[in-house]
């Protein structure tokens, strides 16, 4: 089976076996059906629809639903290979890159380090610089020209190095929601309760998912299973999408949460406020507090309660003292 065959430099050229049809027929109905469920979703959700995330969201959702439908044109050559090898490396791009850059917008919300913030920007930035684009001209020109096997060994070559920094990537993204609740959530659960827990282990939850997804994409990467991977790749995409949003969402109606679960009342915070713009939210502007700063104040609280607590109680003790001891 030459190259093209295989659908990598053109249209697959050999049969493909009924099962494995139906079984690319079902991923790439996957993904569309998921793509629009996303796209429902993201509209009725942002009632801000501008800002980093929600433009980023977008973009990844709209890559997700134009890559099942190009690559099945390109395989049973019904457009030019050339053309939707073009336009796939665009959606790839759109994807992989909105969908890193989605997390990497919410990130200010435990991460107050605006240094640190840059750095992760910049490493997305240099992904997409240094290894998408040239993997994608690599995938573009092996479909325009057919060029031979040495050019076809390089695109081999860098999606499997591609692929395999952006799992670096994604874990280090989503890695790092983890790592920074987990420092403050003692403190958060004083001021937002039970809520903090459930959110904790939802992250967990989120890791572990998208780490999974990652290596089984890796692993049809390196088994050259072209076929499978590029149909399977939008799928996996769409599921971390989906969960990745649900959980972002719910992180940003904690932290804007005003209630105090242990008067059971509603406090107004006077923590420090982010360094962010209302139009970023898809919530009305309201006073969202990064999670150090709402861990500070929880711990602050904390001590105010137990230092009023021992006062009243040194009061109650000194009212029960007799009036003549106290020279009354």
């Amino acid at each position: 089976m030459n190259r093209g065959a295989n659908g990598e430099s053109g249209p697959v050229l050999d049969p493909i076996p009924f099962p494995l049809a139906m079984g690319l027929s079902a991923l790439i109905a996957i993904a569309v059906y998921n793509s629009v469920e996303l796209f429902i979703f993201i509209f009725r959700t942002f009632s801000r629809r501008r800002g980093l995330y929600f433009w980023s969201a977008v973009c990844a959702t709209t890559g997700i639903l134009l890559i099942p439908i190009l690559c099945l044109l390109r395989f049973f050559a019904l457009a030019n290979p050339g053309t939707m090898a073009s336009l796939i490396s665009v959606s790839w791009m759109c994807m992989v890159t909105g969908q890193s850059l989605m997390l990497y917008s919410r990130l200010h919300l435990v991460l107050c380090d605006p240094r640190k913030l840059r750095w992760l920007l910049c490493m997305i930035i240099g992904v997409f610089v240094f290894i998408e684009i040239p993997v994608g001209t690599l995938f573009a020109v092996n479909n325009f020209f057919f060029t031979g096997a040495r050019v076809a060994t390089a695109y081999d070559v860098m999606e499997k190095l591609q692929l395999s920094v952006f799992t670096v990537q994604e874990c280090l993204l989503s890695g790092l929601y983890l790592y920074e609740w987990a420092g403050v959530r003692k403190e958060l659960e004083i001021t937002k309760g039970p809520r903090v827990r459930r959110l904790f282990h939802e992250l967990i939850g989120l890791f572990i998912l998208v780490l999974a997804l990652d290596l089984s994409l890796v692993g049809l990467q390196f088994s050259n299973q072209f076929k499978i991977q590029i149909t399977y790749k939008p799928v996996v995409y769409s599921i971390k999408l989906k969960v990745e949003i649900y959980v972002l969402n719910t992180l940003v109606a904690l932290l804007n949460s005003n209630y105090n679960c242990q008067q059971g009342l509603p406090f107004r915070d006077q923590t420090i406020p982010l360094h962010t713009r209302a139009e970023d939210d898809p919530w009305p502007p309201q006073n969202i507090h990064s999670v150090n700063a709402a861990g500070e104040m929880a711990r602050q609280r904390s001590e105010n309660s137990t230092m009023c607590g021992s006062l009243s109680s040194t009061g109650s003790r000194i009212a029960k003292v007799p009036r003549i001891m106290l020279g009354a």
